[in-house]
C-alpha cells in the first residue's frame, strides 16, 4: 500500500516520527500535541463530517449514543456498530530513541448504519485517517478516536480504516491492576503486556474481547535487532540496514493478547518439543541462550500434548514463550506467552508453563464476553496446574494440594471469584477458588462427564467469547445435573464451601 511503503522508507531514512497532510507520509516530526488534542479535518476547514466527529467524541452526540461495547467493568472500552475482521500493524521502531511510527489498517464490517466509527486509542499522536482510501475527519480526545468518513457506512458494508500515528510508546495505567501495562521498555528490550485494557495504548483497536480479529504484524527495526509477535514468522525483508519482520496470526485474537517483543533476542525452534506437542514450538529467548538454559522449558511440548488429551486439540498453529526482563510475572499472549526471566529461573517455572499453556484453550481460543467472568480464564488455567500435579504425582497428591489451599482460602476473607472487584480483577480467589469451583464440579459429575464438559466447551466456543452462563449450560447439558446451586455457592457466595462428596463415574 502506498502510504505504508512511504512510512517505512521515510522512517528508515530519517529515524523520526511521521506526520501527514494529504495522505502521504512525510518523514518530519508532528507539531507538539497530546493524545487528547482534537483534529477536525484533514484540510483544516470545518466540514459536516468533522462536526460529527467532534460532537460525538466530546459526548455531544445523539441521545443514547453508546461509545463503549457494554462491559460494566470497562464501560468506555470497545465500540458497537462494527466487527473487526483483521488488523495489519505496520510498525517502524527506533530502539535507540524509543520512537514508533505506525500505520494500523483495520478491516471491518458494519453491523449498524454508521455516521462515525469509534476506536479506542490513547498515548500516541494520530496524524491522518483514511476510510476506504479517502481522507477522513477525526477527533482524538482522551482515549477515544472518533472517525467521520466522507459518507456514512451502511449496515453490512465492509470498510477499511488506515490510521497513521507516531510517538514514544510507554506504559499505561489501569484501574484493574496495581502496575503499568501496555508497552514496556526495559534496557534494550521492548515488549507488550496489555491485559486487561492497554492494547489501545499502542494501536487503535476495538479494545474488548467481544471483538476478536486476525492480525498481521510488520515490524521494521535495525538489522541487529530481533522483532517477534503473535503467530508465525512468514517473512524477513532486509533493506537499507533495516529488517521488516512479518508475522501472521490466522486465528482470531482478543486485542489484549496482541504483543510485540523487540530487542536483543534469539528465535529458537524446538523441534523435539514440537514433535511431542503436534504443533511447532518456537521461543523468543535472550540472545545467546537456548532451551537448555531454562530448565523445565524442554517439557513444554509434553505439557501441550497432555493438555490436548484433556481439553481437545491445541487450538492454534504454534506455541512458545518469550523470556524478558522486568515484567515480574507471566502473561498468556496468544501463541507467545511472556515470562519474566526470574519466573523462568524459579522453582515454580513448570507450574506457570502449564498455566499459560492452558490459557491458549481457556482465555485465548475461548475468550471472555465480559471481564467480570475472568475466573473462566484464570480458574481454568489454575486447575490445569493441579491436573499436572495429578499427572506427575497422582490423584492423592493433587487432592492434598487442593484441600490445603481450600483450608487457607476459607479463612482469607476474599471476595467470591464470580464477582471480583473491578479494581482488583486478578485477585487470588479468581485464580484459586475459581479452580476449586472446577474441582467441585468434577467431584459432583464424575471424571467422565467433567472432561467431556471441558472438551465440549472448548470445541463449541472456539474462537468465540463467552460468559459463565455459557459454561454452566454446557456442564448441565453434558452431566444432566442442575448445577445452579453449586456455581452460586462457589462463585457468588464469598464463603468458600466444603467440597462435595465424589459422585459420577
Amino acid at each position: 500500500m502506498r502510504r505504508r511503503a512511504a512510512l517505512l522508507i521515510g522512517f528508515a531514512l530519517a529515524a523520526t516520527a511521521c506526520s501527514a497532510t494529504t495522505g502521504e507520509i512525510a518523514a518530519t516530526a508532528p507539531a507538539p500535541t497530546t493524545a487528547s488534542t482534537a483534529t477536525t479535518s484533514t484540510s483544516g476547514a470545518p466540514s459536516p463530517a468533522a462536526d460529527r466527529a467532534a460532537g460525538l467524541a466530546s459526548g455531544e452526540g445523539p441521545p443514547g449514543q453508546i461509545l463503549g461495547i457494554g462491559d460494566d467493568y470497562f464501560p468506555q472500552l470497545g465500540n458497537p456498530g462494527y466487527d473487526v475482521e483483521h488488523y495489519t500493524l505496520d510498525l517502524v521502531f527506533d530502539p535507540e530513541e524509543t520512537e514508533l511510527g505506525a500505520v494500523a489498517t483495520i478491516t471491518a464490517t458494519a453491523t449498524a448504519d454508521l455516521d462515525t466509527v469509534n476506536l479506542d486509542f490513547s498515548s500516541l499522536i494520530v496524524s491522518a485517517v483514511f476510510v476506504d482510501g479517502a481522507a477522513a475527519a477525526f477527533t482524538a480526545i482522551d482515549e477515544e478516536l472518533t472517525i467521520a468518513p466522507a459518507a456514512p457506512i451502511a449496515a453490512g458494508e465492509d470498510f477499511v480504516i488506515d490510521v497513521e500515528y507516531s510517538g514514544s510508546p510507554r506504559t499505561a495505567g489501569s484501574a484493574a491492576v496495581p502496575f503499568g501495562v501496555g508497552w514496556q521498555t526495559v534496557g534494550n528490550q521492548n515488549y507488550v503486556v496489555a491485559e486487561p485494557d492497554a492494547a489501545h495504548s499502542w494501536f487503535p483497536a476495538n479494545d474488548h474481547p467481544l471483538d476478536k480479529a486476525t492480525y498481521t504484524f510488520r515490524i521494521n527495526v535495525p538489522e541487529d535487532v530481533v522483532a517477534a509477535a503473535n503467530g508465525t514468522l512468514v517473512d524477513r525483508l532486509t533493506d537499507l540496514g533495516r529488517v521488516t519482520w512479518v508475522w501472521e496470526l490466522d486465528s482470531p485474537m482478543a486485542s489484549y493478547l496482541a504483543t510485540v517483543v523487540i530487542g536483543d533476542f534469539t528465535i529458537v525452534e524446538d523441534p523435539a518439543a514440537g514433535a511431542v506437542a503436534g504443533v511447532p514450538i518456537r521461543h523468543v529467548l535472550p540472545a545467546g541462550t537456548t532451551v537448555t538454559d531454562w530448565p523445565g522449558l524442554e517439557r513444554l511440548g509434553e505439557m501441550v500434548a497432555f493438555l490436548a488429551e484433556l481439553f481437545g486439540p491445541y487450538p492454534f498453529a504454534n506455541y512458545g514463550i518469550a523470556v524478558v526482563n522486568g515484567f515480574g510475572a507471566a502473561l498468556e499472549n496468544q501463541t507467545l506467552s511472556l515470562f519474566d526471566r526470574n519466573v523462568a529461573r524459579s522453582f515454580y517455572f513448570e507450574d506457570v508453563l502449564v498455566h499459560e499453556a492452558a490459557h491458549q484453550w481457556f482465555g485465548n481460543s475461548v475468550s471472555l464476553g465480559r471481564w467480570a467472568d475472568i475466573w473462566l480464564n484464570e480458574g481454568f488455567a489454575s486447575y490445569a496446574e493441579w491436573l499436572w500435579i495429578e499427572r506427575e504425582a497422582g490423584r492423592d497428591a493433587m487432592e492434598r494440594a487442593i484441600a490445603a489451599e481450600r483450608a487457607d482460602y476459607a479463612v482469607a476473607g476474599l471476595t467470591a471469584p464470580g464477582v471480583p472487584p473491578s479494581f482488583d480483577l486478578f485477585n487470588r480467589a479468581v485464580y484459586r477458588v475459581g479452580a476449586m469451583t472446577l474441582h467441585a464440579l468434577r467431584l459432583t459429575v464424575g471424571d467422565d462427564a467433567f472432561f467431556d464438559i471441558l472438551r465440549t466447551y472448548a470445541a463449541m466456543f472456539a474462537d468465540q467469547s463467552v460468559t459463565t452462563a455459557d459454561f454452566v449450560g454446557v456442564a448441565e447439558t453434558i452431566s444432566g445435573v442442575e448445577l445452579d446451586e453449586l456455581f452460586d455457592a462457589w462463585l457468588i457466595d464469598p464463603k468458600v464451601p466444603e467440597f462435595p462428596a465424589a459422585g459420577g463415574s
